[in-house]
């Protein structure tokens, strides 16, 4: 990643394609089975980005990724000409130059040359397809987070191009996350050490992957991603809206399935960030937890905000900030430390009540990524939003999911949910949400809460 200005983050897109090069055929060289063995692979890339390309595929200026922030110019002016509550029915995301329409936007703009040279908008996923296959499209997953899908009908919005005044002759072609895409291009195939044979699915999202990958595909269940930052994503069997925007509505990987998702407060990050300037060097997370764990719910009134980055919940709002509230000299570093876990997990109750505003009615969550490890994390979420927390035995899913789109490409006429069971498993033990700990939790929230709007409400 680079960062050319304050707010700017790109990446050169051949990286990818190096990376997946290096790792495949290490992989491949491990391989105690001839390279036919491998008979297909597929993606669960980046969102919210977009590579700017010409008609063969080739990148004609860095990729501008999803943590980019330039593009708020060309929010604004989109903002003149629609509102945030019509642009959220007509796309399912919001009005926020976080997507990938924006970013397209700013290129026109700024870089004119450069846009007038594009023959194809491709997001991260769509660009390294294009290289490993030759094929251009993009799936309903990746599509949406341009924000220029219709949510509904899974085609490209024309009401959303006429006031992006972009044409469709710019954008991929539309198929779901598990079309077969083709074999892999002689090329790829050599660059990687696979069969020339060898098949690929066209792949989605990383939050849809890591969610297919977790097992989370029954209306209802809800996948929990923690790691840096925490999205959150729940399954639906029809596009649902939330009243207040807290959470979008996405395609799932699954064709005949969404998503309300929240892309992600910053959490395993905060966590990071308190070791890394306040510990020992070396320091691990299990001391860190071991010294929350002696405190008791609620951290005995410390509130920790986490918002480092800006808030997406209780609401979305860049310019919050992180804090920490109510400390006294009584209060140790593990009350902090407490705090710090139990923020997160009030954040995640804030979207759990979203989602069921929306519709939805919460079965259960799925948590999977690094803090899922943690047991008292865990103890700590279900308590807090009162359902029951499983974790899946591989905590990294994003590549499990990838590789069910793959397994799915090449099994014509199988139930997409039965292979998809066959790569998942689970630990034995959920969680489950004790009622005397979960009222002292209801106390501690709305404290919670009320620390939020005194800093930050209207």
């Amino acid at each position: 990643m680079s960062f050319p200005r304050p707010g700017w983050a790109e990446q050169d897109p051949q990286l990818w394609l190096n990376a997946i090069a290096t790792t495949v055929r290490r992989l491949m060289t491990g391989l105690d089975a001839p390279r036919t063995a491998v008979q297909a692979l597929s993606f669960g890339s980046q969102l919210d980005g977009v590579v700017m390309c010409s008609a063969d595929g080739a990148a004609l200026r860095p990729a501008i990724t999803w943590l980019d922030r330039r593009a708020t110019a060309e929010a604004t002016l989109v903002a003149s000409r629609i509102s945030d509550e019509d642009f959220y029915r007509a796309s399912g995301v919001n009005l926020d130059s976080s997507h990938g329409v924006f970013k397209a936007l700013w290129v026109r703009s700024e870089e004119r040359a450069t846009f007038d040279a594009t023959q194809v908008i491709l997001t991260p996923g769509s660009y390294v397809l294009r290289h490993a296959t030759g094929e251009i499209a993009v799936d309903h997953s990746n599509a949406s987070s341009l924000g220029l899908l219709d949510p509904c009908e899974l085609t490209w919005s024309q009401e959303l191009l006429d006031l992006a005044e972009l044409d469709e002759e710019l954008l991929p072609l539309l198929v779901p996350a598990t079309a077969d895409a083709g074999p892999v291009t002689p090329q790829f195939a050599e660059a990687c050490g696979l069969d020339p044979g060898t098949r690929v699915a066209c792949g989605c999202g990383d939050e849809m992957a890591a969610t297919l990958g977790a097992g989370v595909h029954e209306v209802g269940e809800i996948c929990d991603i923690t790691g840096t930052a925490e999205p959150v994503c729940a399954v639906s069997s029809e596009p649902l809206f939330d009243a207040r925007r807290l959470v979008e509505c996405h395609p799932h990987a699954l064709p005949g399935l969404w998503l309300l998702e929240n892309p992600g407060f910053v959490s395993g990050g905060n966590l990071r960030w308190w070791r890394d300037h306040f510990f020992p060097a070396g320091t691990d997370y299990d001391a860190l937890v071991a010294e929350a764990d002696e405190v008791p719910p609620g951290a005995d009134g410390v509130v920790f905000l986490p918002c480092m980055q800006g808030a997406m919940a209780p609401e979305w709002n860049e310019h919050a900030r992180g804090a920490f509230l109510g400390l006294t000299l009584a209060h140790s570093r593990g009350h902090m430390t407490r705090a710090i876990l139990e923020g997160s997990a009030f954040a995640l109750r804030d979207i759990v009540g979203a989602i069921r505003d929306a519709g939805l009615e919460a079965r259960r969550i799925t948590a999977v990524g690094g803090g899922a490890r943690s047991q008292l994390w865990r103890r700590i979420k279900a308590d807090v939003v009162g359902l029951p927390v499983r974790v899946t035995a591989d905590l990294e899913t994003t590549a499990t999911g990838a590789a069910i789109l793959a397994a799915i490409a090449i099994e014509p006429g199988a139930r997409a949910e039965d292979v998809a069971e066959r790569f998942v498993a689970y630990e034995p033990d959920e969680e489950q949400p004790d009622p005397t700990r979960g009222r002292r939790y209801d106390a501690a929230y709305e404290t919670y809460r009320g620390c939020y709007e005194a800093l930050y409400g209207d």
